[in-house]
């Protein structure tokens, strides 16, 4: 292989005394070629077609931009970095490899084995293949895709070369395998993101896929419209569904088998202007444990609602949001309460877990089993407990509130914003307040709020605006030291890794009861609330920021937005600020 220099030489791009001067004045260890751009004895172009001539292969000015990600992800990062090389595309069975080194024959090799592709070297820049690799790996943005590694751009290929001839059944049967392995990608990548739902969202051109890790829906990748009806049939078959009807809901259930474990999917299907939109609910069976001291209580929570749950008969209710930790609460209940001199009996819709030692009951309006008959049925049942699902309209509230009242306990969701909202929201679902103030027991809100990553932690200045707005009565100092997390690659850029919940637990109090029966307002019931001993979300929010669990903001905007009225632009200017101050 001829040297640099005698190339430069040879193209009229320098001459021999300039070379031999570059040679002299070059720093140790400093390579020629980037002693010659950095002194603007040479462009970069310059040297990268000087590059190419020396080792026989083609030069490209990469544009990090325009290179597919999931194409670049196929190399290991570490490797990637180690060996500075890119993939940078991919025609049929052959790899593109822009690389610092195309000679190098060992790291060719290894990029083979590991990829199954024919390896096309090219020559770039160093700096271009940094900031490629950087861009795929690094950047905030990209880095949610980096759950899924799929050779997407193999399965393009396969389905394009099959519909450029043959019949639709050879279309079919090459089109099934990528297919398979698109949806198992799938699947997996959200089983070790730690995903709670798989959103599969039809939309021209492309359909997009999406996990949500920790409360937030991330991007993960997007499928080409062309075989987007076969990966939403594959799912449906998996779940036993109707791959004939696109036209109205449906509902399945999978499994599949992850690291040795068997984790469930649940899958909604809704058809929408643009086709078939499918969610898949995890639900790992294997994975979750449900005790009532090892699901984030703090101590005095633990004790309050033990307590509660420990009478003989009465209404205990859990409230807030759809995806707020509910159901967990509702398990880790019936797991303590759950002896063999007890008959505990549930309806659910759908039955997410099994209990072992529990009777559950899955709900289905079409053949008479939704909630209110249900519980009907299972009065005569001999139950001690009952659990429900959710109490969403008066029939079932009423139901629920009788078999309360006659020597059994009963546990249940409700939908509202506060521990407090659930004797208004009984209310208007048409239950009498001597009823409600008979029976309940007590009442829990609960969030869950993003962790700040252990990894990239750091201490952060109160933010003003913020604190003032959750924390009103100046109890906290204001020098208090908050934590946030900068993004990394174990948090893929967002700050956050896991979910803790905090709760707000309303104890029933005799003069709480008397309040309710008289059908005191709901501000006059929430301070004899906390007179009792109630602590707010928005307390126990702060209580954990100031622990270093998670971030003020978190808890602002998770809980303090349900009862405070704070100036958004005064807000959003407090969290610039801190941002700032933070650096």
């Amino acid at each position: 292989m001829k040297r640099l220099g005698d190339v430069l030489i040879e193209q009229g791009t320098l001459t021999a005394e300039q070379m031999e001067a570059a040679f002299t004045s070059k720093p140790r260890g400093a390579m020629i070629g980037d002693w010659l751009v950095h002194e603007r004895l040479l462009s970069t172009a310059e040297l990268g077609h000087a590059l190419a001539e020396q080792f026989e292969v083609p030069y490209i000015d990469i544009d990090p931009s325009n290179v597919n990600p999931q194409i670049a992800r196929l190399i290991p990062e570490d490797f990637a970095r180690t060996q500075q090389a890119g993939a940078i595309d991919i025609k049929g069975k052959t790899m593109t490899l822009a690389m610092v080194a195309p000679d190098d024959i060992e790291t060719i090799a290894e990029v083979e084995l590991m990829t199954g592709y024919q390896i096309h070297p090219i020559v770039a820049m160093a700096d271009d293949i940094v900031a490629l690799i950087s861009r795929v790996y690094d950047d905030r943005s990209v880095a949610r895709q980096t759950i899924v590694d799929l050779k997407l751009t193999e399965l393009q290929e396969t389905v394009s070369d099959a519909s450029d001839g043959g019949t639709s059944i050879m279309l079919a049967e090459q089109e099934d395998a990528p297919v398979v392995r698109l949806v198992q990608a799938i699947l997996s990548g959200a089983v070790t993101a730690g995903a709670s739902d798989v959103h599969l969202e039809p939309y021209k051109p492309e359909m997009r896929v999406r996990y949500r890790v920790d409360g937030e829906l991330q991007q993960v990748m997007t499928i080409p419209n062309h075989i987007e009806d076969s990966v939403i049939s594959r799912i449906k078959v998996m779940a036993d569904m109707d791959t004939t009807e696109n036209r109205r809901p449906q509902d399945g259930h999978l499994n599949v088998f992850e690291n040795g474990k068997r984790v469930g999917f649940r899958v909604s299907g809704i058809p929408t202007v643009d086709g078939q939109k499918l969610v898949l609910r995890l639900l790992d069976e294997g994975g979750k444990t449900f005790q009532l001291d090892n699901i984030g209580m703090m101590r005095r929570d633990y004790e309050m609602l033990r307590e509660m749950i420990d009478k003989p008969h009465g209404m205990f209710v859990v409230t807030g949001p759809t995806g707020s930790g509910k159901s967990t609460t509702l398990y880790a209940a019936l797991q303590y309460l759950n002896r063999v001199d007890r008959n505990i009996v549930t309806v659910e819709d759908p039955v997410e877990f099994r209990l072992p030692g529990i009777n559950q009951v899955q709900s289905d309006n079409e053949f008479g089993m939704g909630f209110a008959n249900a519980l009907k049925f299972i009065m005569r049942q001999d139950p001690d407990v009952i659990m429900l699902g959710e109490i969403r309209d008066s029939e079932t509230a009423t139901t629920a509130i009788q078999a309360a009242l006659t020597g059994h306990l009963l546990i249940s969701t409700l939908h509202t914003n506060d521990a407090v909202g659930a004797v208004q929201r009984l209310s208007d679902l048409g239950v009498d307040n001597f009823k409600i103030a008979g029976s309940l027991l007590g009442s829990v809100a609960q969030r869950l709020l993003r962790c700040v990553c252990d990894n990239c932690k750091v201490a952060v200045p109160a933010n003003s605006k913020l604190l003032d707005a959750i924390d009103p009565d100046r109890e906290v100092p204001r020098d208090a030291k908050f934590y946030r997390g900068e993004g990394c690659k174990k948090c893929l850029g967002s700050g956050f890794s896991g979910r803790i919940p905090i709760f707000e637990i309303m104890p029933i109090t005799p003069e709480i009861t008397m309040a309710i029966e008289a059908g005191v307002p709901h501000s006059k019931l929430h301070q004899l609330a906390i007179e009792a001993g109630m602590v707010e979300l928005s307390r126990a929010g702060l209580e954990q920021a100031l622990a270093g669990r998670t971030s003020i903001e978190e808890v602002y905007f998770k809980t303090s937005g349900d009862r405070r009225t704070t100036d958004s632009t005064s807000v959003a200017n407090g969290r610039r600020d801190n941002d700032m101050t933070a650096g």
